[in-house]
């Protein structure tokens, strides 16, 4: 597996310089508890990743590559259960050099929340991305195009056993995205939380699904999916432990099992670390 070393050596003092906080995007937007108010998170993601082949790939057809992906970002919630984030991804893999992939904002509103007597818990909110232009030449890039838009909600609920010790939570979501070109997708997720003080369990169903025309990808003229009717279906599992108040390291490993129009096989690991820090 390649790795480059100036890629190694950029993520290990990014990593440093945040003492290690690593926390993924679906973590940071795709949590099931309320967080406590006006406490700022510093997150950050590092995954590895190899993908064996592109399915439908192209010019050539034979495009395999590793990526090394970092993300970056800062949220925080208010005393209404509205949280706000900025978010940043950097990649590298065997078509380009380890830079910037995407950069964009989030809102999230949590309308329901069964902790405080309501009978399920209910999120929502809306994904702004943008894509540089020189990222979107790489099918490994998954993006439509330069700028997208993407509503997201879930719906979950919370069910105590042993005497409240421990909680398990299924949950079930989708993402709905266009952006300013091409047809629009659909991310669908199903999973389940398992979680007793200070560990955590999260097993999760992640699909993905395009509605373009296109069902093969030229690899050597790839400018995006925006018009490409993609499948994949994700298996992930992350196991957490609670290292301070709203903080955790977490470890997780993630298969595609299925693709159509879209890197198959992808296959790796990652590590995360949420900082909470207090402001007010």
């Amino acid at each position: 597996m390649k790795f480059h070393y100036e890629a190694s050596l950029f993520v290990l003092k990014v990593g440093l310089g945040l003492l290690g906080s690593f926390c993924s995007l679906k973590g940071a937007i795709k949590d099931l508890d309320p967080p406590m108010p006006y406490l700022f998170h510093l997150d950050a993601a590092y995954s590895f990743a190899h993908i064996p082949r592109i399915q439908g790939g192209l010019n050539p057809s034979n495009y395999s590559t590793d990526e090394n992906k970092l993300t970056l970002s800062g949220w925080m919630t208010t005393m209404s259960h509205f949280e706000l984030g900025l978010l940043f991804e950097f990649n590298q893999t065997d078509r380009l050099p380890f830079n910037l992939e995407s950069g964009g904002f989030y809102g999230k509103k949590n309308f329901f929340d069964d902790w405080s007597g309501d009978k399920f818990g209910l999120d929502a909110g809306v994904l702004v991305q943008f894509v540089p232009t020189n990222r979107l030449r790489d099918p490994i890039t998954p993006y439509n195009d330069l700028a997208n838009f993407t509503l997201f909600g879930e719906i979950y609920k919370n069910f105590l056993f042993q005497g409240d010790a421990i909680t398990i939570t299924p949950v079930i979501g989708a993402d709905l995205g266009i952006a300013n070109r091409g047809y629009p997708w659909l991310n669908p997720f199903i999973g389940g939380r398992l979680s007793r003080d200070p560990f955590l369990i999260d097993l999760s169903f992640l699909g993905s699904f395009g509605f373009g025309n296109r069902r093969t990808i030229d690899v050597s003229q790839f400018r995006g999916y925006a018009f490409t009717a993609y499948r994949s279906i994700d298996i992930e599992l992350v196991m957490s432990y609670a290292i301070v108040e709203e903080g955790s390291l977490s470890v997780g490993y993630f298969n595609r099992l299925f693709a159509r129009a879209f890197p198959q096989g992808r296959q790796g690991f990652f590590v995360q670390l949420d900082l909470p820090i207090p402001i007010l």
